[in-house]
Order: structure tokens, then sequence, then C-alpha cells
């Protein structure tokens, strides 16, 4: 793999660049700088391409990586936007009217038309950056809830009372279907009863029918009111994919509360009703309405870099509206206490404006994904450019190897070593140049514009002058002149005497890698202490740190290695045969020398690798997130604690029940109250039938699977399981007290923890689905679902059930007989779907496919070039070796066996290396926030790729061997002579 000697001819003369001798003495010019500067590129061409194609690459990614993954942000954070507005309105502005009452004859003046004009103009009042995101959706005017006197007899006499809040939405009518009389008429001025609708289910409930006739009373600190309104048409919910039904669940279904001094049961509903029923309302002295707009947010294509300004507009909304609507400046008066009303919804006076921000929870959510997402991928594209550095730097030696012979013979001639750094920083500054500006427009040309990320100059710009340099310094190393060496004074008799140098040299490698030792431990002590990245971009951290690892495995490689190797060069020597001695003999000589292309390979395996279980372990930890956000193969969720409809007993889908509420416990010992807990009941039976390895259903069987016990004091005792948080709050466990009645009002119900709620039942995926929404560190009770009789119900509990079964026609059915046509109904296979193609989970890996493809691909040609460079030495040692009789297949074994050694020490550094950072990195690499789950997933190597890794890199050795072997055949006897005297 060694090409011939330049002759004297080709070597040249002269005593420095542009001058030659002549035989009067003196100098003179034979030709210019720029004649010598295309001589001495002709022979170089190979490596001057390949040096220029490096630096386009460097440079085209500085142009392309930014702009490539700021666009996968954008895009993920849209689509985070979107669903979020799926599930309940992210910006909702609020007023109360205030007196006088706001009739009118003209029904173009309804209020309700002005609340749409209105609409519009308070989404402008935002800052610009904000401002261009938000749109009018929906408006509303709500009423509180009011007393029915004299409807008609409920069918269930168990119920004594109701009341009902009439609403009117903007876009009502689009999201019911009429199943009997009519949507209630807009823009009527007579006195006839005010016209309303319910759903079927409260029309059933209450027993009412179209063109029935109700009273409303009313009371409030102003007095009394009542008001005759009409049944004007029952309704059943259109599902139209927005929000719509999520935000209104209400207006479905009636809830029923007991009534604690009658012991019988309160119905209470809501109800819509048309444009003009606000007027009739105003007529009949109702307490007057809340108003309520609905904006919806459509982010720019930069979403994140609109985003960044966003914190800012949201902060300061509520002084834009004081400033757009109540035409007061800040600071001049408190709207929300002034006597007279100040502010104007369209042309009807309110008070002042509130508003409820369900943005900044989703961007900063998204912000903390952002970050980890950065600092995972820091550290990839930080190898990349590391490995593409190295590459540069074997390429400029191997360059100056070429021209070692002619570098010597003018530096004899008199050449100044200025002078020929000089010369070779001619000849490649112009190529660079050309290659650095070629990649940075062609990477700009493939980049994406319009993003939030935009090309890096600096980075290009310090990528392609760190790869220049290296041919200037490298130059001048190989043609000054070495410090003579100092002899150190012998010790006295029996001194080793050994030169000054050689102590130097060898305290220099020592102090270079306890620097790198040291800093390497500082860096994974600083990370771990750290955790995830604070900031948002590049993390220098993540980046430098475990490239500084992998310095470090390879320097302990290259102590270990060759020992190793003279171990089993001795133990060779002792056989029959000399190839093997030969050749473990030769490796373990040059495995200093090959120093660079062992941490090029280790650090390409190594970042693979990590790659790789980067990869993997998302791919596994989405899986469990999406099993833990279902439960089972679906779940269905509903607000409050609705009675599931049990499944037909034909039915494939398999259920199982839950449910949570709020309660605040009162320990016995010292009365202690403890608010904020969660009770949830789950139905263990079922759970172990569908999941026979639930370790929640195996600990409520086994702990708390008695049922409820009535005591001598009337109370009725349950059973838990008591999570961690709330025995740490009560060592004793005497928080067996609850502070809210049951359903039969005759006694409490007292809760006594049977067993700690363990880790594995709390990170069963049967609880996901409730408990995936609570705070971190809420105290958390478990019981069996037989404790449900016993609970009163609340509006502000929840329910789930976890359907078991295949197809998702049939799920989604079972799910609407379950809880009804508005519950939510999740696939897993759905959520799986989605969490896979989500824009941050889809750039991590094609970051990390993309670092792996180039990584393995310029390691492999760094390594090449180093093959070639040593190329010589293992030809002398052949060429000897063929002198005395050495066959062609023991000379392609030898060729073998001085590489192999160098390539299963790479390999198992690389993998080594690949399996050991995530672990060393600890908290710093926080995979959960692309899977989600209970925990931190369990980190998966792929076994796959570091396979196809190793045979990579095995065929590189064997085709080296072999080239070098058919190179070696194909010179002749004289060639092989020469070889083996240089």
């Amino acid at each position: 793999m060694s090409g011939p000697e330049p002759t004297p001819r080709q070597q040249g003369g002269g005593t420095g660049p542009g001058r030659a001798s002549r035989p009067g003495g003196g100098t003179r010019r034979t030709r210019p700088w720029f004649g010598l500067a295309v001589r001495e590129a002709r022979g170089d061409v190979p490596l001057l391409v390949c040096l220029a194609l490096l630096v386009a690459v460097l440079t085209g990614l500085s142009a392309l990586v930014p702009t490539l993954v700021a666009a996968r942000q954008d895009t993920a954070l849209r689509q985070r936007i979107a669903t979020a507005q799926q599930a309940a309105p992210l910006i909702t502005l609020g007023a109360a009217v205030v007196p006088p009452a706001f009739g009118t004859n003209d029904p173009s003046q309804l209020l309700t038309t002005g609340l749409a004009v209105a609409g519009p103009r308070l989404a402008a009042d935002a800052a610009p950056a904000l401002a261009r995101s938000l749109h009018y959706s929906r408006s509303e005017v709500d009423y509180v809830f009011g007393q029915l006197t004299d409807g008609p007899a409920a069918p269930d006499p168990q119920i004594a009372s109701s009341v009902g809040a009439f609403s009117y939405v903007s876009d009502g009518p689009s999201h019911v279907r009429m199943v009997a009389g009519a949507y209630p008429a807009a823009a009527t001025r007579s006195r006839a009863p005010t016209p309303f609708a319910v759903s079927q289910a409260t029309a059933r409930l209450l027993g009412l029918r179209v063109g029935q006739p109700v009273s409303v009373f009313y009371a409030s600190d102003d007095g009394v009111a009542t008001t005759r309104m009409v049944l004007s048409g029952i309704y059943l919910p259109r599902l139209t994919g927005d929000s719509f039904w999520n935000d209104h669940a209400a207006l479905d279904r009636p809830q029923r509360y007991p009534l604690q001094t009658s012991g019988q049961d309160q119905v209470s509903f809501h109800a819509l009703i048309g444009a003009d029923g606000p007027l009739h309302l105003a007529d009949d002295g109702v307490p007057l309405p809340t108003l309520s707009w609905q904006l919806r947010v459509t982010p720019d294509r930069a979403a994140v870099a609109q985003a960044a300004q966003l914190p800012h507009a949201l902060a300061g909304y509520g002084n834009a509206l004081r400033r757009g609507q109540c035409q007061i400046a800040d600071g001049d008066i408190d709207v929300g206490t002034a006597a007279e009303p100040s502010c104007f919804a369209g042309d009807w006076p309110v008070l002042a404006f509130t508003w409820t921000d369900g943005l900044s929870p989703v961007l900063d959510s998204f912000g903390l994904e952002r970050r980890q997402a950065d600092a995972v991928q820091s550290f990839a594209l930080a190898s990349v450019g590391s490995v593409l550095l190295a590459t540069v730097f074997v390429a400029v030696r191997l360059l100056l190897r070429r021209r070692e012979a002619q570098l010597r013979l003018q530096r004899a001639r008199g050449a100044s070593a200025a002078g020929l750094v000089l010369l070779r920083s001619v000849v490649a500054t112009p190529l660079v140049a050309l290659a650095a500006a070629a990649g940075w427009v062609v990477g700009e040309r493939l980049g994406e514009t319009g993003t939030s990320g935009s090309p890096q100059p600096l980075w290009a710009f310090g990528s392609a002058a760190a790869a220049w340099l290296l041919l200037p310094l490298l130059t001048w190393g190989a043609v000054r002149e070495p410090a003579p060496r100092r002899r150190r004074p012998r010790r006295g008799r029996g001194g080793r005497g050994a030169g000054f140098g050689a102590g130097a040299s060898f305290g220099r490698r020592e102090v270079l890698e306890g620097t790198a030792l040291l800093l390497a431990v500082a860096g994974v002590v600083s990370l771990r202490q750290r955790g995830a990245a604070p900031t948002q971009g590049v993390d220098l951290s993540m980046s430098a740190v475990p490239v500084l690892v992998a310095v470090v495995g390879v320097l302990l490689l290259l102590r270990v290695y060759p020992l190793l190797l003279r171990l089993l060069a001795a133990r060779a020597r002792r056989g029959r045969g000399v190839l093997a001695f030969v050749g473990l003999a030769r490796a373990g000589r040059d495995a200093t020398a090959t120093g660079l292309a062992m941490f090029v390979l280790v650090l390409t395996l190594g970042t693979a690798v990590f790659g790789g279980m980067v990869a993997r372990t998302v791919a596994d930890g989405v899986t469990t997130g999406a099993a833990w956000s279902t439960g089972g193969d679906a779940v269905v969720t509903s607000g409050g604690n609705p009675v599931p409809t049990a499944l037909p007993a034909s039915s494939p889908v398999r259920a199982v029940g839950e449910q949570s509420r709020s309660l605040t416990l009162t320990a016995d010992r010292d009365g202690t109250t403890l608010s904020g807990a969660v009770l949830i009941t789950v139905d263990a039976a079922r759970l172990a039938v569908a999941e026979p390895g639930s370790p929640l259903a195996r600990a409520l069987l086994s702990k708390a699977s008695s049922a409820p016990l009535k005591r001598q004091d009337g109370s009725v005792e349950i059973p838990v399981l008591a999570g961690a948080a709330l025995l740490a709050r009560e060592p004793s466990g005497d928080l067996t007290a609850a502070a809210f009645t049951n359903t039969d009002r005759t006694h409490r119900v007292r809760l006594r923890p049977t067993a700690p709620l363990g880790t594995a039942p709390l990170q069963d995926p049967a609880l996901g689905p409730l408990t995936s929404t609570l705070p971190p560190g809420t105290p958390l009770l478990v019981a069996d679902i037989a404790a449900e009789r016993f609970l009163a119900p609340q509006a502000a509990g929840g329910s789930a059930v976890l359907l078991y079964g295949h197809g998702s026609a049939a799920l989604r059915s079972a799910g609407s007989t379950a809880l009804g046509a508005l519950a939510e109904v999740r696939l897993r296979a759905d959520v799986l779907a989605a969490a896979r193609n989500d824009g941050l989970v889809s750039e991590l890996r094609r970051i990390y496919a993309l670092s792996t493809v180039l990584t393995v691909g310029f390691g492999l040609l760094a390594v090449a070039l180093e093959l070639v460079l040593t190329a010589r030495e293992r030809g002398r040692t052949s060429s000897y070796l063929r002198t005395l009789g050495l066959g062609s297949r023991q000379a392609a074994a030898l060729q073998l066996l001085q590489l192999l050694p160098f390539a299963c020490a790479a390999a198992v550094g690389g993998v080594l290396l690949g399996v050991a950072e995530p672990r060393l990195l600890g908290p710093a690499l926080n995979l959960r926030q692309f899977t989600g789950g209970p925990a931190q997933p369990a980190l998966h190597t792929d076994y796959r790729l570091t396979a196809a890794l190793g045979l990579g890199l095995a065929l590189l050795v064997l085709g080296a061997a072999v080239l070098e072997t058919l190179v070696s055949r194909w010179r002749r006897l004289g060639a092989v002579l020469r070889l083996g005297e240089i």
C-alpha cells in the first residue's frame, strides 16, 4: 500500500522556496511562489481532495443540521399545541356583566352579537408575538344555577329536586343533533317563556318532554327572581373532533348528589338557550351572567422561535386587555374595585377581564423536553466533529509522510522551516476556502428556510479553521529542528543513566493522561450532580464529557493493550512457528503509533453503540409509556364519578373499572388534617383476570381484599394500600378518619392502611390513566372497588374503564357503552403511534442515525488512511521475511495477525464505551421526557447494531490484510529488497 519513493528530480532542490544555488555563490530566483505551490500540489492531489471533502462536510453540516433540527422541533411544538387544544381551550377570557340591564328591541344589538364582535378585538389586544397566533373560536354567556320549582316529577322517587345552569354557546347548534323538538329560537322579542334545550339523558332523568313549561327560581344577595322557561328541544351530542364536548361535558351529563338533610338526591344539569335568551332572562331580573371567549392558538411555522417570545407576551396580556378594552393606563385605577364600569365587551359594560392561561404549561413542558433533546444530541454532534477532525489529522499526517524525504532534502539544502510551513499553507489555503464555501452553499440549499433555526457561520468558520490549522502545525512539527537532548547526571553507581529526554517524555505522557482522567472524572461528577440540561441549545458539558471519557478509555487501552500483546508474544515465542510471534510482537510495537486510529475507532463505535442504545431505549420506553397512558389495550375516561355501564356478556372486550376522588383525611391519634389526598378504587378481581401478572391486583387481593367493616360507632372501615408520601406524613398509620359522609348518610368512612403501596403496584399500568395527571408527591390511597358504595360521588373526581380486547372498533364501541358517547377513548395503538411520530422523538432518532452513518463512514476513512500511513512498517517486516522464504499464504496470515489485535482492542473499547457512557451520565441523560411512564426507562443495548458494527470492523481489517498481501505479491524481488533496506 506504500507508493514508490520520489526520485531526486521529483524531490527538487534549492536552498529554499523559490530559490536555487548558482556556481558563483548566492542565489537566484527560479520561479515565483505560485509556481512552487502548483508544483508542490501536483503529487498531493488525492490527499488534498480528501482534505477539501472533509472541510466541505464540516461546513455543510454547520449550515444544514441547525435548520433540520429546528424544523422538526417546530413541527413537534405545533403538534403539542394542536393536541392540547383538542382536550381543552388554551386561552379563555372571562368578564362579568354589570348593571344596568341590557334589554333592547333591536336584534342586531343582542349581547351575543356583541360577543362575536368583541372576540377578535380581544385577541388583537395581545402583544404582536401572541396576537398573530390567537384566533377567536367561540363565546358564551353563562348563568348561575337556578332551582326548578314547578317542573314535572322525576321518574325516580329518590330525586327530590333539580337545579339547572343555562348557557348560550355561539357554536352550540353545530355540536348537537336534535332528536326531539328544535334548537332554541333566536332573535325573538316576545314575552313568551324563554326556550331552552337539554340532553336526552337529562330529559329522561327529570321526566321532561318537548313543550314542557318550568319555572326557575334564583336567589342572590340582591333579592330573588323567578323566570318562566319552556323546553324547546332535546339533543344528543354531535362529535366533530374538536374540544367542544371535552369542555362542555356537563351539557350532556346530569349529576346526582345526596342531600344530607333529607336523605334524597338532587340533580344538577346544564342546558342551552338561544341568542336572545339573555334578553328574556334580564327582563325577569335573573342575576347577571358571566361572559367568556375561547381563543384558539395557531403558532407560526417558526413555532419554537415564536414560543421564546410568548412568556413575556402572556405575562403582559392582562395589562394589554386593560389598555385596549378598559381605556385606562397601567396603574391608574384598580378596575376590579372601580365603582363605575370601566371595561367594555363590544358595547356592553363589564367588570375587569379575567383570563386563564393553558398555553404556558404546554410551552414549559415542551421546553423541558427540547432542552433534554438538545443535550442528548450534543454528544452525537460532538462525536461527528471529533471524528472528522481526527480524519483530517490523519490525512495531513499521510500527506506529510509522503513528502517526508523531500522535506528533509529541502531542509538540508537550506530551506527554512517557516518557509516550508508557509509554502504548505499557500498550497492548502485556496482549496480549503473553496471547499468551505462550497460546503456552506450546499448545506444552505439542502436546509429548510423559515424555521426557528438558522445556519451557524461561527461553527463553520471554526471547524474549517481548525482543519486548516492542522496542516501548518503538523508541518512545523515535521520540519523544525529537534531540540538537543540533555543527559541526566547519574545518581551514583548502579544508577539508571536514562537520558533526560526519555524521562521527560515519559513524564509528559503521565501528566497528559492524569489531566485527561481528572477532567473526565470532574465532568462526569458535574453532569450527574447537575442533572438535566439547564439551558437550550448545544450543551457544552454533554458535548465534551463523553469525548473526554472516550479519550480516557483510549489512553487506558494504550496502557493495557501493548502489555497483553507482549505477554501473548512471549507465549508464542516458545512455540514452533514464527508467524504468531512476529505478528504479535510487531502489533505490540506499533500499538502506541496507532493511538489516533484507536481513538477514532473507539469513539466511532462508542457513538454508534450509544446512539443505538438511546434509540432502542426510547423505542421500548415509548411502548411502556403508551401502556401507562392507557392501562390496557384501551381506556375510556370521564370526569366525575359516574357508575360505568356493564358490558354485555357476549362482548369480546373485558372491562376493569376504577375511580378516583380527592379527600381530606384526619388522623385519629392527634386530629392532624391531611388535605389533597387521592383515593383510587380498582376492580381488583377483574384486573387479575384481565392481567394475571398485575402487581396491583396481586397486592389488593392479598392485602386489601377484605370487605368494608361496619364498626360499633356506626362508621365503615375500608382497608386500603397507602402510598409512601402518605405514610411519611403519618408514620404511625393512624390516618383512618375521612372528613366526608358516605351515601347512606348514617356514619363516616374510615380508611385503614393495611400495607404500603410498593413500587411495583404503584408503577402498574392499571393506575396510569388516573395517576399520570396527579402532581408529584400526591398522597395516594388505593382500595378495592367494593368501597365505592360507601363513598359520595364527586364532580371533581375521575372515572376510567380499562378495556382489554382486539379491534379498534370493538374497543371504541365498548368504551362508549361503558361511560357514554362523550367519554374519551384512547387506544394503546393510537397513543403509541402518536408517540413514535412525535417531532422530538423522531428528531432524536434521525440525529443519531445521521451521526452513526457519518462517524462510521469517516471513522473507517480515518482508519484506512492510518493503515496506509503505517503500511510501510508492516511492509518492511514482510519484506525481511519474504527474502527468507516466507510464502504468500504465510504473508497474508502475518498481515492479518498485525491488524487483528488492533481491531479487537478497538471493538472491545468502543462497545464498552457505548455501554458505559449512558450509565456514567446518570440523571443528565433523562430519556423519560420522550417516553412518559412512571419511571426512567431501562437502558437497552441494540445488539443487532453492535454486531453489525463489529462485522464491519472485521471486514475492514480483513480487506486491509488482503489488499496489503496483494500489493506485496505484485512487488518484484528488487522492490522487496529495497523496502527491507529502508
